[in-house]
């Protein structure tokens, strides 16, 4: 699913919107080291912890997405990171549980589809 469409369908703030990349799995995690040990590649992660050090943890794992929830605020030094290493940050007050279930749901009805 592209994420443009993920973006619309869940009313996500853009704070960097790099690429419309493609989200094929998510993951939902706030400590750093259980992202690392478990995320996949170029999934859609959803966390609370905006800053710097998740930038440094979506490059280790090759995570082009980011969904800050419960309207964390985002550093200026985080964005710029983020536009550097072209990761998208997205934003909104929704908490993890319901961002996650609107994600999965999409997700699971796009693949119903085919």
């Amino acid at each position: 699913m592209k994420l443009s469409k993920i973006v619309s369908e869940c009313r996500l703030e853009k704070i960097v919107f790099c690429t419309d990349c493609e989200i094929e799995n998510g993951y939902c995690g706030d400590l750093m080291s259980d992202v690392m040990a478990h995320a996949e590649a170029e999934c859609i992660w959803i966390t609370i912890q905006a800053h710097k050090n998740s930038i440094a943890v979506a490059l280790i794992k090759d995570i082009k997405s980011i969904v800050f929830t419960n309207n964390v605020t985002v550093e200026k030094e985080v964005i710029k990171k983020a536009e550097e290493e072209k990761i998208n940050l997205l934003r909104t007050d929704k908490d993890s549980f319901t961002v996650c279930g609107e994600i999965y749901c999409l997700m699971e009805a796009e693949t119903a589809k085919d």
